[in-house]
């Protein structure tokens, strides 16, 4: 007959590990989708023998090749959360079945049970910092795995160890080290005699080393980041010691015995598992810094042109960075507001409409996205090509390529645009928007026909010449002379001068479009009775009226 008890402690156990799974899901599919998208989108995975071999020609490159197979499916919350909860319950299993090893029997399990949650609890915190690679925790699995594949018997370790440790070092990178220690430990405890169970400890770490040691004479890397590992962290020249902490906690986990006498067990355990998740409700949600995240939403927003989405975020909570203030502005311009509402939400000048030029992979995408819309096609393409050159890993973009594709379809330069495509094509997600434009090259009537491509056709200017930043406003005018029906640019141009409380080239700019339209947003009338006012030219009721105005509050610096 089963044990009734073992049965019911593993229906708890199981049960608690569902609740991290089911947590985690709902942490990542509805609270931070965004953050989901900001990882997909500076990678471009490729089924293609290419790609492969350029991954797994690098230590840790396999773990790094499952990570990057995983992360594309970020472009769906729903399978991206469901991925990121199977990589940390699955975590939670393999730390168990690791401490699992360690316990006598007649001990208490429980709170060896409970330990096992830290691991996973840890790097969920740490995925907080947006430079932390899903390779991390993946290529960590991958290393847990082999802890469990070590077989009993001293030839078989032996056997294991020689082959194991290169092997597992090209897989998963640096943490290899974990194995080394955690076979000469395995060693050590079977060893009777301390001296020899010493040695067999210090050889198994320096074969480890060894194989790192090794990989420097045959890869271009430096020595400190074969150590660091290469794929774990976006930004190469960054250690991150949490890194290593994390992998320390989970060799301990494995190697040490967590056993525990008390009176009431089950009444300290409930505890433990209390404090453990109440810790991690606390902590976790801290990692995740509000106004970093706050911009990647903004961003993840705009990528998709959810524009009244953006426009709902702003009025919840008034945005106050450059480029929350930009995303703003741009929604606000695609949905026809920029002129009536501009002034209903926070302006830091002109650069919130169009930010100055930063060699930044995050923010530079965003800016591209602007002259995009506007019909500023090759700038966009500048920023686009800017943006994935930027990266500190050294990835494509698959956002990027994206944006180059579509701006050499507008601009007529299908070689270049079929090349971009043609990439696309050896991806999940992309593949079918990328078909569906490589027909557009093969019948260019469809490209004018296409509701953006075809407008963006009419709007753009052809020229292809840099400007400097602070004539941004010639630039607006020009595409306004070039097609007086983008909108875009009239709102942009009109009110690129209050932002900078320039009412003379405001009263200018107002009359030209004038002459071309009747256009009168609110804001452009409050701002002409502002300066009608400045010359005592209107009634005093009309002056007490409109100073209650927004526009008027920001015009004035008040």
């Amino acid at each position: 007959m089963p044990d009734k008890k073992a049965i019911n402690d593993a229906v708890v156990r199981w049960a608690l590990t569902i609740v991290l799974g089911v947590s985690a899901y709902l942490f990542w599919s509805i609270g931070y989708p965004h953050a989901m998208g900001y990882q997909e989108q500076f990678q471009l995975f490729l089924f293609d023998y290419s790609y492969f071999a350029e991954r797994i020609a690098v230590p840790g490159g396999l773990g790094t090749y499952v990570a990057e197979f995983l992360t594309q499916f970020y472009n769906s919350p729903a399978i991206g959360a469901l991925v990121i909860a199977l990589v940390y319950v699955l975590m939670q299993r393999m730390t168990w079945m690791l401490a699992k090893r360690n316990l006598r029997d007649g001990d208490n399990t429980w709170l060896a049970y409970i330990a096992s949650f830290v691991p996973s609890l840890m790097i969920w915190w740490q995925m907080g910092d947006e430079s932390t690679m899903l390779a991390y925790p993946v290529s960590l699995a991958f290393m847990l795995a082999s802890m469990l594949m070590l077989p009993r018997g001293k030839v078989g370790r032996i056997c294991y160890t020689v082959v194991a440790l290169p092997l597992m070092y090209w897989i998963a990178g640096p943490l290899v080290l974990l194995l080394g220690v955690y076979v000469g430990v395995a060693f050590a405890k079977e060893s009777e005699r301390r001296l020899s169970g010493l040695f067999a400890l210090a050889a198994c770490v320096v074969y480890a080393v060894a194989c790192i040691l090794v990989s420097a004479l045959i890869v271009p890397y430096p020595l400190e980041r074969l150590f660091a590992g290469i794929f774990y962290y976006r930004f190469i020249e960054i250690l991150s010691y949490m890194l290593a902490v994390i992998a320390i906690v989970v060799l301990l986990l494995s190697t040490i015995s967590i056993t525990a006498k008390v009176k009431k067990p089950k009444v300290v355990w409930g505890i433990a598992a209390a404090a453990v998740a109440c810790l991690a409700a606390v902590f976790i949600p801290k990692a995740y810094d509000e106004q970093k995240y706050d911009l990647v939403e903004y961003d993840w927003l705009v990528r998709q042109q959810r524009w009244n989405d953006v426009i709902a975020k702003s009025e919840r909570k008034q945005p106050t960075l450059p480029m929350s203030v930009c995303a703003t502005n741009l929604a606000l311009g695609m949905t026809g507001q920029l002129g009536d509402r501009s002034f209903d939400f926070f302006q830091n000048g002109a650069e919130g409409l169009l930010p100055e030029f930063e060699r930044n992979f995050s923010t530079t995408l965003l800016t591209g996205e602007v002259y995009f819309m506007l019909g500023l096609v090759n700038t966009s393409q500048r920023y686009a090509f800017e943006a994935m050159e930027s990266l500190p890993n050294y990835n494509k973009s698959g956002r990027a390529i994206k944006r180059l594709a579509e701006t050499n379809l507008i601009n007529g330069q299908y070689k270049v645009a079929r090349k971009y495509l043609t990439m696309l094509q050896k991806t999940i997600y992309y593949r079918k928007w990328a078909e569906k434009r490589l027909e557009m090259i093969d019948n260019p009537r469809l490209i004018d026909e296409h509701n953006v491509y075809g407008y963006l056709r009419k709007v753009r200017l052809e020229d292809d010449f840099l400007f400097s930043d602070k004539e941004l406003d010639k630039m607006l005018g020009q595409l306004l002379m070039r097609n007086k029906d983008n909108m875009m640019a009239m709102q942009y141009l009109l009110v690129y001068p209050l932002l900078n409380r320039d009412f003379p080239t405001f009263m200018g700019y107002y009359g030209y479009v004038q002459s071309l339209k009747n256009y009168t947003p609110s804001a452009c009338v409050e701002a002409v009775a502002l300066a009608y006012a400045q010359q005592n030219k209107l009634p005093q009721k009309e002056i007490q009226r409109y100073r209650l105005s927004n526009t008027w509050k920001y015009l004035l610096g008040n």
